[in-house]
């Protein structure tokens, strides 16, 4: 979910941008499901889930990252 936030680089009152990116809980999904025998492409669903993603959220003005949510 978006926060609000007061950017500490450019000093606006904002609302974060969030952004999925892989994670370790991603990485270890794959290569579990790549170790039980979903070799055909299967692996890679945790790729295609947010919810097992970590969220970037990055200040919509001066595009810097403000902080990582992580889930593992």
């Amino acid at each position: 979910m978006p926060v609000s936030y007061l950017c500490p680089y450019c000093g606006n009152y904002i609302v974060t941008v969030t952004t999925p990116i892989p994670g370790i809980l991603t990485w270890l999904l794959c290569t579990g499901l790549f170790m039980f025998g979903c070799v055909l492409g299967c692996c890679l669903f945790p790729f295609c889930v947010d919810s097992l993603m970590d969220v970037s959220h990055t200040c919509p003005v001066c595009r810097r990252e403000l902080f990582r949510y992580q889930r593992l």
